[in-house]
C-alpha cells in the first residue's frame, strides 16, 4: 500500500500544510524483500546514523534509491538485474511498520516512481 505518493500534497497530519515528496513510501509486510526495478550497478550502500541503510543503483543516466533497509544483500560495484533481491525492508519494533522509501532520479532530477512500479 502506498503511504506517501510522489509530488506536492497535503501533509498527512497537518492539512493546512503541504509537503513535496521526491519519492514514494510503500507499506509492506514484515521481512519483505526489496527488488531492483531495472538492470544496473550498485553505486552505494549507505548506513545512516540513527536511521537504516540506503542502497543506490545506477541505470545509465537514471538512479534509484531504496531506503529503510534492515538487511542488504549487495555491495558497492555489484551488477544487478531487473527484479533481483537486494535486501529486506526494516520493521520498526515500536509501531510494527515496515515501510520502503523509493526514489528515482534522472541525473539529478527527481522522477515519478509511479511510471516504474505501480499504477496511480
Amino acid at each position: 500500500m502506498v503511504k506517501l505518493r510522489y509530488g506536492t500534497q497535503p501533509h498527512p497530519s497537518y492539512k493546512s500544510l503541504t509537503i513535496k515528496s521526491n519519492g514514494v513510501r510503500i507499506a509492506t509486510e514484515k521481512s519483505a524483500k526489496v527488488h531492483v526495478v531495472f538492470n544496473g550497478e550498485v553505486t552505494a550502500v549507505i548506513a545512516i546514523k540513527n536511521a537504516n541503510t540506503v542502497v543506490m543503483v545506477q541505470h545509465g543516466n537514471y538512479y534509484t534509491a531504496y531506503k529503510n533497509l534492515g538487511k542488504v544483500y549487495v555491495k558497492k560495484g555489484d551488477k544487478v538485474t531487473t527484479n533481483q533481491e537486494i535486501g529486506e525492508v526494516f520493521t520498526n519494533s515500536s509501531n510494527g511498520e515496515t515501510i520502503l522509501s523509493f526514489s528515482i532520479f534522472k541525473e539529478s532530477s527527481a522522477q515519478n516512481p509511479a511510471n516504474w512500479i505501480y499504477k496511480m
